[in-house]
């Protein structure tokens, strides 16, 4: 024989599920509202800065204040592609090369660009892993006759270069007797000493000579002989004072590079200027 539930007997039977129910997703709420609290404060971090140290010469196209790329550049946007994910923004400081680099070695400053063989004491510093390849070459006139294949091609001959540069491969063979080196203060310069005969050769960077060539329209690069293979290489990497806190970012930094690197993301921001 079936028993039917009365009124009441039916509304108890529906009103303890429904406690049930309600402490439950009390319950929830309480558990998710820290997670929410710390996601909060996560998105609310402050961002922190990096200043970076830039030579106070334009270097087209690793860094460059011309109206079209404003601020723009190989160091700068890859830098920029590397921390600003780590909630860091980059402020740039055009400074003399002396003061740059003592403010650099003193913690007033936090980054710089260059190759551990350009630079005196590179121990000194923190590097980051390799994020591009650098490229020294010799450019000739184009009528011109010399070839490079050792130092010694160039014994007796006057090769410009860009005053306090490091060209590693040569350095030993500066001097009487030997190579003659002329100091200049722009790739602009030395192409006109070569022009004018003042010069034999010029030391010039692969990336940024094909850059002016293509950019310039000023420039004759039919006028020149670019000598190949390359007569050094380099890798350029981000160096940071050492004694400052900055280890665990260089830490964070090269995985964003394995990252960058195996994404291809890398390898798009250098091809922008190629």
């Amino acid at each position: 024989m079936m028993i039917h539930d009365t009124y009441e007997q039916m509304k108890q039977r529906l009103l303890i599920p429904s406690i049930i129910l309600a402490m439950a997703v009390q319950t929830m709420a309480l558990l998710a509202a820290p997670c929410a609290a710390r996601d909060e404060a996560d998105n609310s971090t402050p961002e922190k800065e990096l200043d970076m140290f830039i030579a106070h010469a334009d270097v087209s196209p690793y860094y460059m204040e011309v109206p079209e790329f404003q601020g723009r550049g190989i160091l700068l946007d890859v830098l920029k592609a590397l921390v600003e994910p780590l909630n860091y923004t980059v402020t740039v400081n055009r400074l003399p090369d002396k003061r740059g680099w003592q403010m650099l070695e003193n913690g007033e400053l936090s980054v710089y660009a260059s190759a551990r063989e350009w630079v005196a004491q590179p121990d000194k510093f923190l590097w980051t892993d390799p994020f591009m390849l650098n490229e020294d070459v010799l450019l000739f006139r184009a009528d011109s006759i010399l070839e490079y294949t050792k130092p010694e091609d160039l014994y007796g001959k006057t090769v410009a270069g860009i005053k306090d540069f490091v060209y590693p491969a040569l350095e030993p063979h500066f001097g009487p007797g030997m190579i003659t080196r002329l100091d200049t203060t722009s790739p602009d310069v030395m192409l006109k000493l070569l022009s004018f005969g003042r010069a034999d050769a010029v030391l010039v960077n692969h990336t940024e000579i094909l850059w002016m060539f293509r950019n310039r329209p000023e420039i004759r690069p039919e006028l020149f002989r670019l000598e190949k293979p390359p007569f050094d290489r380099a890798w350029f990497r981000f160096l940071f004072p050492k004694g400052h806190g900055w280890e665990p970012v260089v830490e964070q930094i090269n995985h964003r590079l394995k990252v960058m690197k195996e994404d291809g993301s890398l390898k798009a921001i250098l091809d922008q200027y190629r």
